[in-house]
């Protein structure tokens, strides 16, 4: 999943071709337990949430685990990281925990 909330065109454009290299890889087995990859979702938070919260499964989760892209520059990991903690995540229910300050 990546966010494009608060990405420039650039980076857009580069999410989108990187989701698209990975595509062929969608529904086939991988490896000898059949590993299957789901689509990479690039798009607004709204937009992902959307798609997540269409699927039959994805409400009766209580957790989800997000991994970055190994390619991609510190800028758009900072952005992914803004977009899905800022946006993404509380659209999905989540709220950061009460921080706790110390004396």
């Amino acid at each position: 999943m990546i966010p494009t909330d608060s990405a420039t065109a650039e980076q857009r454009e580069r999410y989108l071709a990187y989701a698209e290299s990975r595509r062929g890889r969608v529904g086939i087995p991988h490896g000898p337990r059949g590993f299957l990859f789901a689509e990479d979702l690039v798009g607004t938070s709204e937009q992902i949430a959307d798609r997540l919260l269409s699927t039959r499964s994805f409400p009766e989760v209580d957790e989800v685990a997000f991994a970055l892209p190994f390619d991609f520059t510190p800028d758009d990991y900072g952005q992914i990281l803004e977009d899905m903690a800022g946006a993404l995540a509380p659209i999905l229910g989540w709220t950061p925990p009460a921080s706790s300050v110390r004396a």
